[in-house]
This record gives structure tokens, C-alpha cells and sequence, in this order.
């Protein structure tokens, strides 16, 4: 339950986009109180999929996008050339993209490049700006101009000789200057629309919902009970058992300790004989120092609630030291079962934080319905 018996404790102030806060209002039960300032633009660039009509970056994302479908090969229903022509004539109606039939053929170093093209290029035009800085001073007067100025922060000092001396410091937030190649807009939007897709996914499957990813969805697949849509174009859910496992594969059994803190249990092609087990953890590479240790079943321990953590031995771990310095040593990192985004009500079950509603249990709900009809009736 929420204990803030004053409105003015569950409010929020902060900045978003306009899609994602008129998502928030017509449909998600938010209410706005006060807008303090609003940034509104006389014109706006965006691809027009009937026209073909460019937006802003359409020819980059043609050209990398063309290279990542023909460096995946033909899906595996393009079994005939009839098929084939289909699906080019498709991805051009459908994406705006030209293939080259020439070229499609499995090439995973290609696909790779091509995909973090697709997928980091944005965020150059997010990119931190109060990042450390470093100055090789020789003259004493420029020293004290630096550790005088009221814009910047001197972090270290490093004697490299007698004439010689490394200045590090990095700008006070006040003083920030924006980067030539950044547009914090056109990267608050990519994520916008990215977290409005994945709300469309989410109120599909509701509480089937296991886990999610910002380009992902892992949730519980029962008969009768709508599915998401996948496709193969630009924007499309794909399978990704399937890509990996094979066709007819499926989890078994799926457990989540928090953001990038995963595991599952495959049947490989249907065979619940056949069992794999995906394991993902941020921060550790699973190998032959610790894949006794990181595994599903102490992974569903500690969501359980019968471990804390686990130290799991990271023997040759690169770091950076002060000095130029690139060293391997040994190192440690605590693996655990953590939840900060939202709050547990029992093993299985989580809610945001600040939800006032319990969840009710199915008999709990058939006597709510029962009562409803009989106020009805009256």
C-alpha cells in the first residue's frame, strides 16, 4: 500500500516527451497538475512510409538496415525464388529498404557491425558531456589559470617530470557545454518511442508479463490467450527461441532477479528431454571460473528468498589505474536477486511503487463480480 496520505507526496516533476505524457494522461490514469516549460517546434521531419518521403535519418537507417537483412540470409519460410522475390518486394513496401538478392547470405560479422550501426548511433546524440579531462601542462601560469578557473573541477594531479604535469578535471555541472554532435531531443525521443512500442507489447500480455527488456518481452504463452505479432520487418517482434533453438522450441521454466539478470530453460525443437539452459547476468562472463557457481538453480534460490548473494571470483579482470596504467588482476562481484523498480507482493508477483490496489485472489474475484450484478440487478 501507499502510506502518502497528501497528493502532493505522489506527484512528479520531471521532464518527458509529449507522446509518452499523453500516453500517461489518456490512458494510465495520470493526471497533470502544472507544466513549468515546453519546448515546441515549428516544423518537424519524419519518414512517411506511403509517400516515401525522407525524415531525418531514413537514408542512414535504409543503407545499415539493407546490410543487417542481407547479412542475416533468407528467413527460413524463403524457400523457393518465388518466396524470395515476395519478401524484397515486401521489405521495400513495407521499410522503405532495397535489397539485393544477391546478397543475402548468413554473415554474423556483418550483421554485428551492421546492427550496432542501427542501434548505437543514436546515443552519440545523448552523449555525456561532463566526462574528465585531461591537459599536459608546462608553463606554471597555466597551471594556476586551471586550478583558478570557477568552471572547472580539478580531479588530479600527476608529476610526469620536472617540466611536466598531468592535469585532470572535468566541468562543473553549471558551466556545461553542449557538444556540436549532440541533440539530447532526438535521443530523448528515439527512447520515448521505443518505451511507447514495449507499453503496446505490455498491454497485450498484462500480468502474463515475466520480464522485459527495452526491446523485448518475456511472458507466459497460454491457448486462447492473445499472442504478440511477430514479423520479420523494421520494428517487428521476432522469435528469438527460435532463431536460436531451432523451430518448435519453447521455456519451460524462466526465472528473473532483476534488470539483466536472467535465466531459462529451453525444450530444443519440443523435446522435453532435450533441456538447455540460458543463463544472462550483467557484469559477469559466465566460464570455467564460475559456472559451477552461476546458475539457474541458484539464481531461482535467491528469488526464492532462501540465499542472499553469491561472490562469484572474477580471476582476470582488466582495469584501468591511475599513471596510463592497464593492469589484470583478481577481482569479486556479488550476484544477487535485486528489485528497485518496482515493489514485491510474494515470490511471483511485483508492482509499481506507490500501486494502492492488493491483488485479489480468483475466488476474492468472483465474489466482487457476484456483488457488482446484484448492485446491478437493484
Amino acid at each position: 500500500m501507499c502510506h502518502h496520505n497528501d497528493p502532493q507526496e505522489r506527484q512528479l516533476t520531471d521532464t518527458w516527451c509529449a507522446p509518452e505524457l499523453l500516453l500517461a494522461l489518456r490512458e494510465k490514469g495520470y493526471t497533470l497538475v502544472e507544466v513549468h516549460e515546453v519546448y515546441q517546434y515549428p516544423r518537424t521531419s519524419k519518414y512517411n512510409a506511403d509517400t516515401r518521403e525522407d525524415g531525418l535519418l531514413s537514408a542512414y537507417v535504409r543503407r545499415f538496415m539493407a546490410l543487417k537483412i542481407q547479412a542475416s540470409g533468407w528467413p527460413p519460410e524463403c524457400d523457393t525464388e518465388e518466396k524470395q522475390a515476395k519478401f524484397v518486394e515486401d521489405t521495400l513496401k513495407h521499410d522503405g529498404v532495397v535489397l539485393d538478392p544477391t546478397k543475402m547470405e548468413k554473415n554474423p560479422a556483418l550483421r554485428a557491425l551492421s546492427k550496432l550501426m542501427l542501434n548505437s548511433f543514436w546515443g552519440k546524440f545523448g552523449e555525456k558531456t561532463l566526462r574528465p579531462k585531461t591537459e599536459f601542462l608546462y608553463d606554471y601560469a597555466k597551471l594556476i589559470a586551471l586550478v583558478t578557473d570557477n568552471t572547472k573541477e580539478v580531479t588530479g594531479l600527476l608529476p610526469l617530470s620536472d617540466e611536466c604535469l598531468q592535469v585532470t578535471w572535468k566541468p562543473v555541472e553549471d558551466s556545461e557545454v553542449s557538444l556540436p554532435t549532440s541533440s539530447l531531443l532526438h535521443a530523448a525521443y528515439t527512447t520515448c518511442h521505443g518505451r511507447m512500442q514495449l507499453y503496446k507489447y505490455l498491454d497485450v500480455v498484462k500480468e502474463r508479463a515475466l520480464y522485459h527488456d527495452t526491446d523485448s518481452v518475456a511472458y507466459i504463452s497460454r491457448p486462447g490467450e492473445s499472442e504478440l505479432p511477430l514479423g520479420t520487418h523494421l520494428g517487428d517482434l521476432t522469435d528469438q527461441i527460435e532463431e536460436d533453438y531451432g523451430p518448435g522450441s519453447f521455456i519451460t521454466e524462466f526465472v528473473a532477479g532483476g534488470p539483466k539478470n536472467y535465466a531459462y530453460k529451453v525444450a530444443v525443437g519440443g523435446d522435453v528431454h532435450n533441456i538447455k539452459v540460458c543463463i544472462k547476468v550483467r557484469g559477469i562472463s559466465i566460464n570455467t571460473s564460475c559456472d559451477d557457481l552461476v546458475t539457474f538453480d541458484n539464481l531461482k534460490v535467491m528469488v526464492m528468498g532462501s540465499r542472499d548473494k553469491i561472490t562469484v571470483p572474477i580471476p582476470h579482470q582488466i582495469a584501468r589505474l591511475p599513471g596510463w596504467r592497464i593492469v589484470t588482476r583478481h577481482s569479486t562481484k556479488n550476484w544477487q536477486a535485486l528489485n528497485t523498480k518496482r515493489r514485491w507482493v510474494d515470490v511471483a508477483n511485483t508492482v509499481p511503487h506507490g500501486y494502492n490496489a492488493r491483488t485479489m485472489a480468483p475466488e476474492e474475484d468472483q465474489d466482487l463480480l457476484e456483488v457488482m450484478e446484484l448492485l446491478g440487478d437493484a
